[in-house]
């Protein structure tokens, strides 16, 4: 991201640890805040002249003035104008966007810092943490909530339900036990509660229909959102009926049914399009060394040279020769077809990227985001739907549109500064310049 180094200036209350770094270069980079607490609160920043997109889906605005205080937006619009004393920083010819929210990510293993961190350096200000998450999350969240913030926030689900032999994730076996877990997660902090649905090509047992009823159903006593990971027309249409929130993959088995689109209509169901998760399956193993987009600086600065070289030789090897690799594409291409069949039939479609976890997976965190909107546009999207999918949608169905996803007075401070239009092309989301995360810029 050209002239980043350039931008880095005033407004940091935090002083981050050096040691802990990716090469990225191309940023400026970010601070955050959960709720917006900390050093914020003691500075008032004026950014001036903006074109701002607000991921309403109302048109760009030009010549906006936002006031920042306390970490939220003061005050905004063309007739705005910067407080006595603040500081005030022109924002002429440059353009803002809402912070990328990602709801279907991964932060583990440990530690989570770095990975929070390598999440705000591309302009991720939230994450979804989809898998398990240790006893101290609490502990981590509420640390994040009064300002101490080294990366993007997190939503946690905690724990997932899986079956054998995965662990943990298996070890509830009864729908009494499921019912317990979840009693056991809520306690200690999850956000959401999910159920992970998949044999995976035959390989393991599924989830039965009694047990996942009773996690849905004890979610809903503890008023959770309720999220699932599947990967089949007849597993989703299962846990829409047992009255799951949220559909944290699409369906990529077959095209979906107009039946079947009805009922996520009347149901108020999202579905989270995780294209760029569906691409790493098989895409790594393309050509003699991999897909070009390897060579890109935007990919390196996502992973260590070494790892580079892993991704070239070995993953390279085992993707190239994989069984299953005409199986994986043939459903990224079914995927595609069932993201805009949904789109245009006015169903919630959420962002995500399954990107994190295990690291051999490759599913860079970060780089995936941006990757994951170039795949939505070949999909169909347009530049301005592929921001709601990351902003408002996300927001709305992760329950936390009332502070975060689109850029309103009162509304948390989390933005970023391009300098290139977003709405002339997605991949003008990598001109990034600075992002701000609770108001803060984070170097």
């Amino acid at each position: 991201m050209r002239g980043a180094k350039a931008v880095i200036a005033a407004l940091l209350c935090v002083s981050f640890d050096k040691t802990i770094s990716i090469r990225a270069s191309f940023i400026a980079g970010v601070t955050g805040a959960a709720l917006l607490a900390g050093c914020a609160s003691a500075q008032t920043v004026a950014l001036t002249n903006a074109t701002v997109i607000d991921g309403s889906g109302a048109s760009m605005q030009r010549g906006v003035t936002i006031v920042v205080e306390g970490g939220r937006i003061r005050d905004m619009g063309a007739s705005a104008q910067a407080p006595s004393g603040a500081t005030v920083i022109d924002l002429t010819g440059k353009y803002v966007v809402p912070g990328i929210i990602n709801g279907h990510g991964h932060v583990g293993p440990a530690p989570r810092d770095p990975q929070l961190r390598q999440y705000a350096l591309y302009g991720v200000t939230t994450t979804t943490s989809m898998y398990y998450d240790q006893d101290d999350i609490q502990q981590f969240k509420a640390a994040q909530k009064a300002g101490d913030l080294r990366g993007a926030r997190i939503l946690t689900v905690m724990y997932r339900f899986m079956s054998e032999p995965f662990r943990p994730g298996s070890e509830a076996k009864t729908p009494e036990e499921a019912r317990a877990k979840v009693d056991e997660i809520v306690a200690k902090g999850a956000d959401m509660v999910k159920v992970w649905i998949d044999a995976q090509g035959g390989r393991y047992p599924k989830l039965t229909p009694e047990f996942t009823a009773a996690v849905m159903d004890q979610a809903t006593k503890h008023n959770k959102i309720k999220m699932a990971h599947i990967v089949e027309l007849e597993d989703a249409e299962r846990i829409v009926d047992q009255g799951v929130n949220i559909l944290a993959h699409n369906v990529r088995d077959k095209d979906i049914p107009d039946e079947f689109i009805a009922t996520l209509k009347q149901k108020n169901v999202s579905v989270i399009s995780t294209l760029a998760r569906e691409e790493a399956m098989f895409t790594f193993g393309d050509g003699p060394n991999g897909p070009a987009f390897i060579n890109e600086p935007l990919f390196q600065n996502a992973l260590s040279p070494e790892r580079l070289v892993a991704l070239r030789t070995t993953k390279h090897a085992e993707q190239a020769v994989d069984p299953m690799r005409p199986t994986y594409q043939r459903m990224f291409e079914t995927d595609k077809r069932n993201v805009k069949r949904l789109l245009d039939a006015g169903i919630r479609l959420g962002f995500g990227t399954d990107s994190g976890g295990e690291p051999n997976r490759f599913f860079l965190q970060g780089w995936f985001e941006h990757h994951q909107m170039e795949l939505l546009r070949d999909a169909g999207l347009s530049p301005m739907q592929i921001i709601q999918t990351f902003s408002k949608n996300n927001s709305e169905m992760l329950g936390i549109d009332k502070d975060f996803g689109t850029l309103a007075q009162g509304k948390a401070a989390d933005l970023l500064v391009l300098t290139k239009n977003p709405l002339d092309d997605i991949t003008n989301m990598r001109s990034l310049e600075v992002v701000y995360l609770g108001g803060k810029r984070f170097e």
